[in-house]
Order: C-alpha cells, then sequence, then structure tokens
C-alpha cells in the first residue's frame, strides 16, 4: 500500500515527518531519479536517495 514519502523516510529512522518534509522541500531527496516532492507516494520498491546516497 503507497504512503507518504516523509513519513516512509521517518519509518526508517532518518528523523522526524517534519524533517522528512524539510529535506523533501530542499531537494535532498530523489525517488527513481527525479528530485521527490511533498506529499508523493512510496511503496518502498522506488530507488530513493538522500543527497545522493540510496537507501
Amino acid at each position: 500500500m503507497p504512503e507518504r514519502l516523509q513519513k516512509w523516510l521517518a519509518g526508517q529512522g532518518l528523523g522526524s515527518r517534519r524533517q522528512m518534509e524539510g529535506w523533501i522541500a530542499a531537494g535532498r531527496i530523489t525517488v527513481n531519479g527525479e528530485v521527490a516532492t511533498l506529499g508523493a507516494k512510496v511503496t518502498g520498491h522506488e530507488k530513493i536517495t538522500v543527497d545522493g546516497r540510496p537507501l
């Protein structure tokens, strides 16, 4: 089931949902090579990177 990217990232232990929203807004997160946007939905099967480093 897809969930919001910021919630998924927080669930990975990277920080709070609010902190993840800031990272997304700053362009630090990409999903399948595209800069992520707030509210994007993910399943966890995508290629997600933070500052160019894969998760």
